[in-house]
């Protein structure tokens, strides 16, 4: 699991069975070393919000409801910056 920041939508005219009416976001990880990715966000995030993401394709599959489907990143979490104490 990784944190990033949403910094986008991604479309698609041709794509995968499972993603049809799927959102696809554009997640940009706070590790400096990782490149930017595509996500599947079933939680709702919004552009600028700080997220938890996930390379682990089974638990994107079990999001889609699909076990065939391509899906490797996905959101699994949203961070509440009011949550978060800043000592």
């Amino acid at each position: 699991m990784r944190t990033a920041i949403i910094q986008g939508y991604a479309t698609s005219t041709v794509k995968h069975k499972s993603f049809e009416g799927q959102r696809l976001l554009i997640a940009v990880p706070e590790s400096p070393d990782v490149a930017p990715q595509i996500v599947i966000d079933t939680l709702g995030a919004a552009i600028g919000q700080r997220v938890l993401i996930t390379s682990d394709g089974s638990e994107a599959r079990l999001m889609l409801h699909d076990p065939s489907s391509p899906a490797r990143w996905a959101v699994c979490g949203i961070i509440d910056p009011k949550g978060v104490s800043q000592s």
